[in-house]
């Protein structure tokens, strides 16, 4: 029996606390000053290539949200005031 147990693999025990045996993944963020800026509304900003059409970008964009449903104007204005209730 104690040669069977020499010969057996060693057991590997995962420790899930350590997060150094998985690699972590690393995301390089592009440099803005290289991109162009697209503005579609007072919140929203695209960048893109300095060659790219800005006009085809928003379009492009736009008409992606529109497809999905997400997006129109009537969405973005502000809220009604609260009306005071009289109590007679």
């Amino acid at each position: 029996m104690k040669n069977i147990e020499e010969n057996a693999p060693p057991k590997v025990v995962k420790n899930y606390y350590r997060h150094d045996y998985k690699k972590q993944a690393t995301f390089k963020s592009p440099d803005i000053q290289k991109l162009q800026e697209v503005k579609i509304d007072e919140r929203t900003k695209l960048y893109i290539a300095l060659d790219a059409d800005p006009e085809q970008a928003r379009k492009r964009y736009l008409t992606r949200l529109e497809t999905k449903g997400t997006f129109s104007y009537s969405t973005r204005k502000a809220a009604a005031p609260a009306t005071q209730v009289k109590e007679n």
